[in-house]
């Protein structure tokens, strides 16, 4: 692991040679964040990392940190490490990759202030803006130096690659006693407690909120609410739900109904071949928009195959059906961030590409290249809400309304999958992970 972080800093100190360089700067100070507090309130919100600080310092706690790099010498961190007996703070970790800084400890926030110097020369990268103001920053996350970490942040080192492959093992951990809870009939809170308690997180420390939906609820792509009680029956249940690893994120989805070997069960089955399908075809120098395009073609056989929609699955795709069944995007970028950026970024110079308007939701429209991560999750929901405008629309009594709204009381299917695009293809980091663990 320490080669592998060694590996990883000297490829970010040539990028920050890189960033210096065209933005004729001496050094980089990055942030790692301060608390916020709640609006008319003493209480703070949780923290989050600054991604970049986590970039280059694999530490997800580090509550007013600073890291300086002039990409020559030994990074320097300006640990945040305040005497105080009201609250935890983190003690100074000794860890594979702590050797690899020079250690300053700070004892008051303030104390930063006598390490700056020559701040017209110097970047400061970070959330807090008028905070590097009033210290005299002149050069606050300028676009250039965003767009150059953005684009390397697309393009994962052998580190990195590492513990994305390490964060799927919690989170699988956690979706098998889900799974187990939810066919033994606990609530939407009692599986998340499951989920929480298997994966080793706690609901601040999970990547994103826990999507835990029973029955109609998975047709709320977002569905965050946890329900105490249980509904009268159960039909099917929706997890999307991930795990961190020195701030890298897993994002996996799994999708299941409550009897096996009903229809709902069938095509939770055809939606994950197709899945895997769409995987196994995906090659460097080919765009992320061609598999979302094939993905909705599948989704619209998938509607004919099931009788759902009783036009041939050409049709259906070309009248954009399957677009109000499948409403977003294929997958998104991972790492640091479960969205990860640089999704429609097409350089290290920042030029950008838009989805398309008829996927406005798609977030990523790249040219797939080594060593990128990215989710796959198509999913094929019955939202009420989309479904509507179908209703009074021409085409109606094509559509199999009695099937249709059987079904809504199930709400959805969602599968996803974490890949890592390599020169022979792509490689399931989740499938990966899975096989590992015997399952």
């Amino acid at each position: 692991m320490q080669s592998l972080f060694q590996q990883h800093l000297n490829q970010l100190q040539a990028l920050a040679q890189d960033i210096l360089q065209t933005n004729r700067a001496d050094g980089i100070w990055i942030h790692a964040g301060e608390e916020q507090y709640h609006f008319l309130d003493d209480q703070t919100k949780p923290f989050k990392i600054n991604p970049l600080f986590n970039y280059f310092v694999p530490h997800t706690h580090a509550v007013g940190s600073w890291l300086y790099l002039d990409g020559v010498n030994k990074p320097h961190l300006y640990f945040y490490q305040p005497d105080d007996y009201w609250y935890l703070h983190e003690a100074a970790p000794q860890a594979f990759w702590t050797a690899e800084f020079e250690w300053t400890i700070l004892k008051h926030a303030d104390d930063i202030k006598t390490h700056f110097h020559d701040l017209d020369r110097t970047l400061y990268l970070g959330e807090e803006v008028a905070l590097a103001q009033a210290f005299g920053f002149r050069q606050i996350n300028p676009q250039k130096a965003l767009n150059y970490l953005h684009y390397q942040r697309s393009i994962k080192t052998d580190y990195e690659l590492h513990c994305l492959q390490q964060a799927q093992f919690a989170a699988l951990k956690g979706h098998q006693a889900a799974q187990a809870a939810f066919f033994d009939g606990q609530s939407e809170f009692e599986i998340n407690l499951a989920y929480l308690r298997a994966s080793e997180q706690s609901d601040l420390s999970v990547p994103y909120g826990n999507i835990v939906a029973i029955n109609q609820h998975s047709a709320v792509l977002h569905y965050t609410r946890l329900q105490t009680q249980n509904p009268p029956q159960r039909l099917s249940f929706l997890l999307d739900a991930g795990a961190s690893y020195l701030g890298y994120a897993a994002d996996i989805t799994r999708s299941y109904s409550f009897d096996p070997n009903d229809e709902f069960a069938q095509m939770v089955q055809v939606l994950d071949r197709n899945k895997l399908v769409i995987i196994e075809q995906m090659q460097v120098g080919y765009n992320y928009l061609s598999y979302h395009t094939m993905m909705q073609q599948a989704i619209a056989a998938i509607l004919h195959d099931f009788d759902l929609v009783r036009l041939p699955a050409e049709q259906i795709f070309e009248e954009g059906i399957n677009r109000t069944f499948f409403p977003h995007g294929l997958g998104h970028l991972l790492g640091l961030q479960v969205h990860d950026v640089a999704g429609f970024q097409q350089n290290r110079r920042g030029t950008h590409k838009a989805p398309p308007e008829v996927y406005p939701s798609l977030r990523c429209t790249r040219n797939l290249e080594a060593n990128m991560v990215l989710t796959v999750e198509p999913g094929l929901y019955f939202i009420p809400m989309l479904l509507q405008a179908w209703r009074n629309h021409p085409l109606a009594k094509q559509f199999n309304w009695q099937k249709i709204d059987r079904f809504t009381a199930y709400g959805g299917i969602r599968s996803e999958d974490n890949i890592v695009i390599t020169a022979n293809g792509a490689e399931n980091l989740t499938q990966n992970a899975l096989t590992a663990l015997g399952g």
